[in-house]
């Protein structure tokens, strides 16, 4: 059964799912024996040898996805481009690039089809045979949640839409109206920095190489191919090759297809895109053009600082993702830290020396920083002892805002943070001081920077919070007491059973976790 591409439907009756980038797939699966077809009714079963883990005590017939998860842990049809031409995956192979089968829908059980029974019934029998486990994934299903909050989520993980579908619905062959897919797409201003002509026709532009400001300079983000008329392509090949220039402005390297020359220009011409989301690599995906816009310079571009994305799938579809939690939090004192333990000098010199740095090159730059520098500094010098993860991670966008100011394109963040752990307390500043260290030490020491992830799920009663760079997993000599006074005050707070947990592997990196309590 396949959806109708179209807006999201209004009304009673329907149910929300978050669409998955993958190979579409049946399984067939048996307590010693699993078959898997694509599409096209062929059989896949020898490249995907990860998923006889769908074996079980039932006979099932199974319809769902086939998912590989980029370093932003989004579904990638990309990465999983690398594993669709290997009939037998080698050992390394499989290692590098780990598949998962999102299953959605139950088409037959024990022998008798459940094809006719009405779509929430046959989720509800998908759920009481517990498959999930491994790389078997049940990806959550919304019956009572409006779609425009699932489709607000699937927007802030990275998710590429939704797909609605009617509750009273049976499966049926082709596609139907009772599923409906709405595709997400976000826009972003961008600047061309150049353009390769058509292949066919060398005097009309074929693509645009657009990037955004930085304080590195303009970065590249992606090529731009579609989304022009005719009348549009011959437009900007008259004023693109006005502004011709005989080096790249872009401040990275540019990688052009092969066979195809590329025409450098001026970075002064504004448009917009359309995209799909921001890749692990920092590029558009599947961009379209939207337009130039004359009445905006270019300096008022504002990029991305952080690529927000969650897959939410796996760990956390057992909890409400819009969930209405109210937080009491402890009125326990802790003895204040003093304010040298708790930013790091080294942080604020080097903020200090960038902002300065800007002042007689780019002073509107300047003025901006100096204003979440300060808004920075007032959080932190506050009078308390605790605080929210909610708050906490405001004053640690001002953080990694004025970090990225120093950075630039060497510093990539993660936020994987469901909304139903915002209101858990912390102890003041904890997590800032993590985040702090791992930018330090996983970010700072490599020359072509890494990514910091900061993720927060609910399991259970409690909230379980990690930090993780992908640095060269060597410690700063004073991280240790850093923890150490952090795990005594999460003790303190709430109790023995909760705390924290730091794991270093030389080579890879650092994870620190911390467990507090949802609610108190």
């Amino acid at each position: 059964m396949l959806p109708v591409a179209g807006p999201l439907p209004g009304g009673p009756g329907w149910a929300f799912e978050f669409r998955w980038d993958g190979i579409r797939c049946l399984a067939s699966a048996a307590p010693e024996r699993v078959s898997l077809f694509s599409g096209s009714h062929r059989s896949i079963s020898a490249a995907y040898p990860e998923l006889t883990a769908l074996a079980g005590r039932h006979r099932v017939l199974l319809d769902g996805k086939i998912v590989a998860l980029d370093s932003c842990g989004r579904p990638s049809l990309t990465r999983l481009a690398r594993r669709m031409n290997l009939h037998r995956p080698t050992s390394v192979m499989l290692r590098r690039i780990p598949v998962s089968y999102y299953v959605f829908d139950l088409l037959s059980l024990d022998g008798t089809s459940t094809t006719e029974l009405p779509y929430q019934r046959r989720r509800e029998l998908l759920a009481e045979l517990e498959l999930t486990g491994g790389p078997i994934v049940a990806p959550p299903c919304f019956l009572n949640t409006p779609g425009e909050v699932v489709l607000q989520t699937a927007a802030g993980h990275g998710l590429p839409g939704v797909i609605a579908k009617r509750v009273d619905s049976t499966y049926q062959p082709g596609r139907s109206h009772s599923w409906v897919q709405t595709t997400l797409r976000q826009t972003q201003e961008v600047i061309i920095g150049g353009w390769v002509p058509e292949r066919r026709a060398a005097a009309t532009v074929g693509a645009l190489l657009v990037g955004v400001p930085t304080a590195e300079g303009l970065r590249y983000v992606g090529q731009v191919g579609t989304g022009f008329s005719d009348t549009t392509r011959q437009e900007l090949y008259g004023r693109l090759t006005e502004l011709a220039v005989p080096v790249s402005p872009f401040a990275d390297e540019v990688a052009p297809e092969s066979g195809r020359v590329v025409h450098w220009v001026a970075p002064t011409l504004l448009g917009e895109v359309s995209y799909r989301q921001w890749t692990a690599r920092g590029r558009l995906a599947h961009p379209t053009w939207r337009g130039l816009r004359p009445a905006k310079h270019v300096a008022s571009i504002q990029a991305p600082v952080v690529l927000c994305a969650r897959e939410s799938g796996q760990q956390d579809s057992d909890q409400p993702l819009i969930a209405e939690l109210e937080s009491a939090v402890a009125q326990v004192r802790i003895e204040l830290r003093t304010l040298r333990d708790q930013i790091s000098p080294h942080f604020v010199h080097n903020t200090i020396s960038t902002i300065v740095a800007l002042v007689s090159t780019n002073p509107s730059r300047a003025r901006d920083l100096l204003i979440v520098f300060a808004e920075f500094a007032r959080y932190s010098l506050r009078s308390a002892t605790q605080t929210t993860l909610d708050a906490e991670l405001e004053n640690i966008e001002r953080y990694l805002t004025l970090q990225q100011a120093r950075f630039g394109a060497r510093l990539q963040v993660q936020l994987q943070v469901v909304p139903g752990a915002l209101p858990v307390a912390l102890p003041f500043l904890a997590l800032q001081q993590l985040v702090d260290n791992a930018v330090r030490n996983g970010i700072e020491p490599k020359q072509l920077g890494g990514t910091v992830t900061l993720s927060a799920r609910l399991e259970g009663p409690d909230c379980l919070i990690t930090v993780q760079d992908d640095g060269p997993g060597e410690g700063d000599a004073e991280l240790p007491a850093t923890l150490r006074t952090i795990d005594n005050q999460l003790r303190e707070m709430f109790g023995e059973r909760y705390g924290l947990v730091a794991d270093v592997i030389p080579g890879t990196g650092t994870t620190i976790s911390l467990r507090v309590p949802a609610s108190c």
